[in-house]
Order: structure tokens, then sequence, then C-alpha cells
């Protein structure tokens, strides 16, 4: 996880984030339409906040049609969120499946890409290998609530691991610039808060 800014809302859902979220409440269904907040150019313009990257894992999704879009509050918790701008988060599939719900671990006491700083939210995680870690209560419940020591997500992560280690050899070989090693750890990249620790441990950065 790292720290994002939220963009201008999509147009699509500057027009009819009313509307639609009018007839859902009065639909009386359980869940909203996909097709709505997964619009297209709502899927795109989530995307273009991270680089592609899932708000919480920081799996690259591509093509952006495998992320999901995940309700930060359920809906089944406040429907009137259904199709709020600020709710709305890219996601793998790992962390929006089985994801565990508001009144379980609330949101308030994990980790937030838009409210908490790159600063902050290295207080609460850090990594042994590919395995994401914490010392504290809110890293642990933010680790738990989005599935985010999954196997699959450690398999990626040691991956992406490897070939930085790789590519550090190569640096030392002169074979690859420092400049090259560190971009492993630009925003957006995969698991880029990985690494960015990485580095730091090793005063690379």
């Amino acid at each position: 996880m790292v720290h994002l800014e939220r963009l201008t809302k999509p147009d699509v859902l500057a027009k009819n984030e009313t509307k639609w979220t009018e007839n859902f409440i009065q639909s009386g269904k359980d869940r909203p339409s996909s097709s709505k907040y997964g619009h297209p150019e709502i899927k795109e313009a989530l995307a273009s906040i991270s680089a592609n990257k899932c708000f919480y894992s920081e799996i690259l999704l591509s093509p952006i049609s495998d992320a999901q879009i995940d309700h930060y509050v359920e809906v089944s918790e406040d429907k009137t969120k259904a199709f709020d701008w600020n709710n709305l988060y890219f996601t793998h599939k790992n962390c929006n499946i089985g994801k565990s719900p508001n009144k379980s671990i609330p949101v308030s006491e994990c980790l937030d890409p838009f409210t908490d700083s790159n600063e902050e939210i290295e207080k609460h995680l850090y990594f042994e290998d590919e395995m994401i870690l914490s010392d504290t209560e809110k890293g642990k419940r933010t680790i738990q609530k989005y599935n985010l020591n999954s196997d699959y997500f450690n398999l990626q992560r040691s991956r992406t691991l490897n070939k930085f280690q790789q590519a550090i050899v190569l640096c030392l070989q002169d074979k690859v610039s420092k400049e090259e090693v560190i971009r492993f750890a630009n925003s957006d990249r995969p698991f880029s808060l990985m690494i960015r620790l990485y580095l730091k441990k090793h005063n690379i950065l």
C-alpha cells in the first residue's frame, strides 16, 4: 500500500450518481448493479489513480478488466455509498472477495491509502522477504482485512523481489545503473512499498 490522491469524479458518475443511488435504494435490492459502479469510465478513472495497481496490495492489474471495484464501506452497511466516488476502490479479487466486513474489522481501524501518508503506512507495515508483517494493531488489521498475505500475493511479491535482487547484482557488476535499481521503488511499479523499505533498510535510498 502507498499513499494515493483521489482524482476528479468521472463524468459518467457525476451525471448519474444521484439517480443511480435513488433507484438502487428504491429497488429494495441488496446489491447495486456492477455495470454501473464498475462502468468502464469509472474503472479507468480509478486505475489512473494508482497506475493500474490494486489500491490495497499494489499488485499490477493489467488488463484493468481483471480488476474489481470494492466498496470501501460495504453497501450492506450504507446503501447511500453505493455510487459514492470516494467509496470506490480499485482492487484485486483476492482483496475484495472475502474481505472482512466493516462490522468485523472497521475501516477506521485500518490503513487507508487516501488518508494515510507513506510515512504513516511505513510505521505500520514491513516485510520479511515477500511476507508483509506488522507490529501494530492497525497494521495487523489492515493485513487481515484485505488478505494481503494470501499465497497468491506472496508469490507475486517473491517474483518481484527476485527481479529486483537480480538488478542489484547487475548493478554491482556495473551492468545496470543504480538509478535503474531505484526505479523499482517508483510509485507506478508493483509492490513499491516493499522495494522502498528494502532500499531504506540497506541504505540504498
